[in-house]
């Protein structure tokens, strides 16, 4: 209950402010203690104590990685990371849109650049190394006002690759002007080779490090399939799915909404699974060694299941926190134990990306596998 009300009681406060009081909260060691929940995950060599992650987004300086261990996430990607520290765009930039438990924001990569984030990160790996049972992603972007953003993510993906468990490039956000321009092949081609220099350039030279691209909602299904070829051809990990809009839903309640910035919570899930669930059938109808971290508009049990219905591996969330608080992990995590004991599900490998819609999966999630699959 108590953290219930501190939740509440946070969420009065301007976006930004809000987030730092829950940063340095983390920091101090105020948070819930749980027990750990598991239910196991593997991605090539990588190895999930469970499904559920931090996006990147809130721990944008890896300041609180060991912190968010403890509130039963199985992962966190922080970031995302600039090679030089950048203020972003100006404020304020950070909307919520309560009635909808959405937020729309337009911070524009803003963080304290790569050299401050490789202190937290060497910190950090003391404690923890690469490889240990709780998976540490780390986002990446270019600078906004870079005259080479290729040779960022060179940069980039050379002196953080050391820290990662995986890396993430970040090629999606709509508040960094053209950004989105690198969904295109022959820039993502670039984008690709720039990264896989930079990581054999890095200092552990032996280490084979998955990659991930987050992808944007707002692309075409032709752009998808050509980014899905490229990845299968580079021999990407697999992709994020997604990053925010910058659609306006007719339904949104009106505060805020004119914001200009991508838009994230429950507004999100739809679009967000759609492409998820589209991804998923273009994989597997080619036969392509993909994996797939579904983010967007995951509040609770029912919506993460759905992700895995329409093809996740893992799940990723942010915005949420916002509206529910530090026990959202907890919550989700112990929903979804029900459901699969109410579906009779020993794994989730079991279930993931039996249907193509989220309509689908919803309705799975509410009513069981059986009602929906019966002969």
């Amino acid at each position: 209950m108590i953290w219930k009300f501190i939740t509440f009681f946070v969420r009065k406060l301007e976006p930004e402010i809000a987030h730092q009081i829950s940063l340095i909260a983390l920091k101090l060691g105020l948070h819930p203690r749980l027990k750990r929940i598991e239910i196991p995950v593997k991605i090539n060599n990588l190895h999930f104590i469970n499904f559920l992650g931090v996006a990147a987004g809130f721990d944008k300086n890896a300041q609180v990685i060991e912190k968010i261990h403890h509130l039963n996430f199985g992962l966190t990607e922080v970031g995302t990371i600039t090679p030089l520290p950048q203020y972003g765009n100006p404020k304020p930039r950070v909307f919520r849109l309560e009635k909808d438990q959405a937020i729309i924001n337009r911070n524009g990569f803003n963080n304290l650049g790569m050299a401050q984030a490789i202190i937290k990160l060497k910190h950090y790996r003391k404690k923890f190394p690469v490889g240990s049972d709780f998976v540490l992603g780390i986002n990446i972007g270019p600078n906004k006002d870079s005259n080479d953003r290729f040779k960022d993510y060179e940069i980039l993906s050379k002196d953080l690759s050391e820290f990662a468990d995986y890396l993430t490039i970040n090629i999606s956000s709509p508040n960094t002007p053209n950004l989105r321009d690198f969904h295109e092949t022959e820039n993502l081609e670039k984008v690709l080779t720039s990264v896989k220099n930079g990581i054999a350039e890095s200092k552990k030279l032996e280490l084979h490090l998955p990659i991930f691209l987050k992808i944007s909602p707002d692309i075409t299904e032709n752009n998808l399939n050509l980014i899905i070829e490229t990845a299968n051809k580079n021999n990407i990990a697999g992709l994020i799915i997604s990053n925010t809009t910058v659609d306006r839903y007719k339904d949104l309640h009106p505060d805020n909404l004119h914001e200009e910035g991508g838009l994230s919570g429950k507004p999100l899930f739809t679009k967000s699974t759609t492409f998820l669930a589209l991804a998923n059938k273009i994989i597997k109808h080619k036969k392509y060694n993909l994996y797939l971290i579904a983010a967007g508009g995951v509040l609770d049990a029912k919506s993460a299941y759905a992700k895995i219905l329409c093809g996740a591996h893992i799940v990723q969330l942010y915005s949420s926190m916002t509206f529910v608080g530090p026990l959202i992990a907890d919550n989700i995590l112990k929903g979804l134990q029900q459901l699969m004991n109410r579906d009779k599900i020993s794994s989730i490998n079991d279930v993931r990306g039996i249907v193509d819609n989220p309509e689908a999966a919803m309705k799975i999630a509410n009513d069981g596998i059986i009602d929906n699959f019966q002969t």
